[in-house]
């Protein structure tokens, strides 16, 4: 995966090349939302739980990519039982919060030609609907 420090240490273009992949453009959108407060990480994985993008803070609570990953598979497969055991097509979210306020948001959609599944890890208090609609639209817009 490409950082900003990976970018800013290469010459000039390959920096400029490596500044228009999707992964970045992706991963710089989940680095501004996280400046406003509204996650306290992201992450965007395959259905097989690859990671295809990622942010998170450094304050506060630490997220665990790989066990947001083991999630997010756990309810790709519960969003495929839900579809044939529930009647419930294309579930779109699934949101798991604490009590104390604190929720993990898992949205699925199809991105790349494949199906994908993007997690954010949202702080008590915040409003997550506007910013995650912002960047899977700015997903959706991306290919590889």
């Amino acid at each position: 995966m490409y950082s900003a420090d990976s970018i800013a240490s290469g010459n000039g273009a390959a920096a400029e090349v490596a500044a228009k992949t999707p992964q970045l453009t992706i991963e710089q959108k989940m680095a501004e939302i996280l400046g406003f407060g509204t996650y306290e990480a992201a992450y965007l994985f395959s259905d097989e739980g690859l990671p295809i993008a990622q942010a998170s803070t450094t304050n506060g609570q630490q997220v665990d990519r790989d066990r947001i990953a083991e999630l997010s598979i756990l309810f790709h497969d519960v969003r495929r039982m839900a579809s044939v055991m529930g009647g419930i097509s294309r579930l779109r979210e699934v949101i798991i919060e604490g009590e104390n306020h604190r929720k993990i948001v898992f949205r699925f959609f199809n991105a790349f030609g494949q199906q994908v599944i993007l997690a954010v890890v949202v702080p008590p208090q915040k409003a997550y609907k506007q910013r995650t609609n912002e960047l899977e639209k700015l997903i959706l817009g991306e290919s590889f």
